[in-house]
């Protein structure tokens, strides 16, 4: 499987998971188009947001932005 059919498809999963297209660009602070563009595989989503859909879909039809996880990175000192 392509990673861009691995993002579409957490994209849709994570719609379903919410309850839409609308629903999702909401949680995700994007817009509607922007968001199609992505199920489309038009685009490759950001990082962050392939992250926020896969909590969407841990936390199910409850998935609020308002209890969204911070991320940060981890570095590894071995490697320049």
């Amino acid at each position: 499987m392509d990673v861009r059919t691995r993002y579409t498809e957490t994209l849709a999963c994570a719609a379903a998971t919410i309850g839409g297209t609308a629903r999702l660009a909401q949680f995700l602070d994007v817009s509607r188009s922007r968001l199609l563009r992505w199920l489309a595989g038009e685009e490759a989503p950001p990082n962050q947001v392939f992250l926020d859909a896969l909590d969407v879909i841990a936390d199910g039809p409850y998935a609020s932005p308002e209890r969204r996880w911070r991320r940060v990175a981890v570095l590894d000192p071995d490697k320049p």
